[in-house]
Parts: C-alpha cells; sequence; structure tokens
C-alpha cells in the first residue's frame, strides 16, 4: 500500500486519516520537554494547514528522540512522506497497543 505525500495546502480524506493517526498519539507530553497532548490541537477539517504542519513537526522531532537506534532518525520538516508514514505506525504500534 502507498499512501501519498502531504504538506501544507493539502485536504481530503488522506488529510483526515494523518489527523485521525495523530490525535491517537497521546504520548506527546510524557516526557519533561515535549509537547502538549497533540489530539487537543488538532481541528479534524481534513485541511493540512500551518497547524497541522506544526504538529507533524512536533511528532517529527519527538519520533527522533523517544525512538532509539535502530529506528531511523527521521526528517523534520513538517511534510508526510514515507519516512513520516513509517514512523506514525511505528508509534501507533508502540503507545496503542
Amino acid at each position: 500500500m502507498t499512501l501519498p505525500n502531504l504538506k501544507n495546502g493539502d485536504n481530503g480524506d488522506d488529510v483526515r486519516f494523518l489527523e485521525q493517526l495523530l490525535s491517537s498519539l497521546f504520548w506527546f507530553g510524557q516526557t519533561p520537554g515535549k509537547p502538549k497532548l497533540v489530539s487537543s490541537l488538532i481541528d479534524f477539517d481534513a485541511q493540512y494547514d500551518s497547524q497541522t504542519a506544526d504538529i507533524v513537526s512536533e511528532f517529527q522531532n519527538n519520533y527522533n528522540i523517544t525512538f532509539p537506534a535502530p529506528a531511523p532518525n527521521i526528517t523534520v520538516d513538517g511534510k508526510v512522506g514515507p519516512q513520516t508514514w513509517k514512523a506514525l505506525g511505528d508509534a501507533i504500534f508502540r503507545y496503542t497497543y
């Protein structure tokens, strides 16, 4: 299955799916210095706007801090490509099951 690359300005069902994944990651804020609960910041509007890009960047940064090697160090750019989709899957699996 190929997931789309997403960036600021995109919209639709793929963005809504991303918003749902991000909202399920309640583990932000569990460690000092990490952002507050991400799900409280997400508007489920299927719009990839600056808010979504900021939350994606927070996720990317926290993934790099939270997941030790051999997890890849993903690019922190606020865009969702193959690295970030994989990281989201890793985080969902690790923190919600």
